[in-house]
């Protein structure tokens, strides 16, 4: 078993999952360090919290041998990174993040694993706090450095843990593998399938195996029937222990009276017909009702009451960088969100609409990865197409990308809209220009978005400084 290991070593130790990892291995006595780079991450006062000591230099070899278990994902170079090499000569155990992962998820006989290529963090953070509130005190790995309650992971004794089940590969393109199909879950939550991560994907088909194959290793399942690709599965699913949660009637958990407004959420659920109440949320937009509405169908079917769920889901303000709020007179807001896909920005943008109807949107996107923008340049600038304002940062590379072999910048998503007759995407080559034509553009009632898996977070102080300059 890898975690009877006293000491690890982590590449890419400020990364969302492996920071909450480096956490969850401390608490259990661990000796734990990593590297990574000096820039800074939204992770950084999680590891600096936890006295969690790192370096920045991926060419120092000189600590390998005070280590037992290297573990490394998709960054870095993953398992060809030199360090990671290195201490494969000397004997070390190399272990994938996901197969880590999965020894966290086995120790729990109660393990709920929630996938959909959007929604996965709000839900599984929103699954983790429920689970709290009813007193279940379960482990968790979320996909976010924190989230509302608490840091991204945890470690107890309980029998339930929530893991997040990640898509994406382990290694591509040296290794492909889907890291959610190292789980074999007691129950597995799913939201949604959808097109993502073309260097992992040949096409949606693909996609949509790796899901059904990831099903087949959950003890239950829980599906969004609303999702057409989910949807379309449903027959090949009828002799599984399967619950479909949707707005139709043919659905095991049914959402109706749904409404999404300016102070949050409210659906009515029924269960095989009979009423189990309203349920409400302080999230916002359509989308959070479905994710929410997972939630509560997967509690239901864990056996807990209609009335304890209603009320362990109540207070949730959901997960960092999930559309959260940074700023706000009462009258300007400035909300940032972790959205990276064309689906997931159209979410947001409704959900913003939704909840600040008559104001005008100013939406700052940091598009993450070149693959991601490449395949699907003319679906995010539909989306995008939503907002009053769009201010566009170059591409954000991931660590794991060549950006030698990709052509794709910003400025073609700006000639895209033009071509539609939208000249309000602009293009900017550096942040001192955007701001400067946000400030130029921002009026007072006005609501900002920083968008994207990047650091455009960072722009956060420098954007509450034009605001408060500008309201006076």
């Amino acid at each position: 078993m890898i975690l009877d290991k006293t000491s690890f070593f982590l590449l890419g130790i400020k990364g969302s999952a492996m920071a909450n990892i480096a956490v969850m291995l401390k608490d259990m006595g661990k000796k734990v360090s990593g590297v990574d780079v000096e820039e800074e991450f939204i992770t950084d006062s999680s590891l600096i919290k936890n006295q969690i000591e790192y370096s920045t230099n991926f060419l120092d070899f000189s600590s390998l041998d005070q280590y037992d278990v290297f573990v490394y994902s998709a960054a870095h170079g993953g398992s060809e990174n030199p360090l990671i090499l290195e201490a494969q000569k000397k004997g070390k155990l190399l272990v994938s993040q996901p197969q880590l992962i999965a020894e966290f998820v086995e120790k729990h006989p109660l393990s709920l694993a929630v996938a959909g290529c959007h929604g996965k963090t709000t839900t599984s953070s929103l699954l983790a706090w429920a689970l709290a509130k009813l007193g279940k005190n379960p482990g968790f790995l979320i996909g976010a450095p924190l989230f509302d309650g608490g840091g991204g992971g945890k470690i107890t004794d309980s029998d339930y843990f929530v893991v997040e089940a990640d898509e994406y590969g382990v290694h591509p393109p040296k290794d492909k593998t889907p890291k959610l199909l190292f789980l074999h879950p007691y129950i597995a939550l799913c939201m949604n399938i959808d097109f993502d991560h073309p260097d992992v994907y040949e096409n949606l088909e693909a996609t949509i195996k790796t899901f059904v194959q990831f099903f087949s290793q959950a003890q239950k399942l829980i599906v969004f029937g609303d999702d057409r690709n989910i949807r379309a599965l449903l027959p090949s699913l009828a002799n599984r222990r399967l619950r479909v949660y949707g707005t139709t009637d043919d659905c095991d958990y049914q959402i109706v009276n749904q409404e999404a407004n300016t102070v949050g959420i409210s659906f009515e659920m029924k269960k095989l017909g009979i009423s189990q109440g309203i349920f409400t949320s302080v999230l916002f937009g359509e989308k959070n009702i479905y994710n929410c509405a997972g939630v509560v169908a997967t509690l239901l079917e864990l056996g807990f009451s209609a009335h304890e769920v209603r009320t362990a889901i109540a207070g949730f303000s959901g997960a960092k960088r999930r559309m959260e709020t940074l700023w706000t007179d009462t009258n300007s807001y400035l909300i940032d969100d972790y959205g990276h896909h064309p689906a997931e920005i159209a979410a947001t943008l409704t959900a913003l609409r939704s909840r600040f109807p008559g104001k005008r949107l100013h939406v700052l996107f940091q598009p993450h990865t070149f693959s991601r923008t490449e395949e699907l340049k003319n679906e995010f600038v539909v989306e995008l197409s939503q907002a009053d304002f769009v201010y566009l940062l170059p591409i954000f590379a991931s660590a794991r990308e060549d950006v030698a072999q990709f052509r794709i910048t910003s400025a073609e998503l700006s000639l895209i809209a033009m071509r539609k007759g939208n000249n309000t995407v602009l293009a900017f080559d550096d942040k001192s220009s955007l701001l400067a034509h946000l400030k130029n553009k921002w009026r007072p009632g006005d609501v900002v978005l920083t968008l994207g898996a990047g650091d455009i977070y960072k722009l956060k102080d420098d954007i509450i400084g034009i605001l408060n300059e500008q309201s006076i």
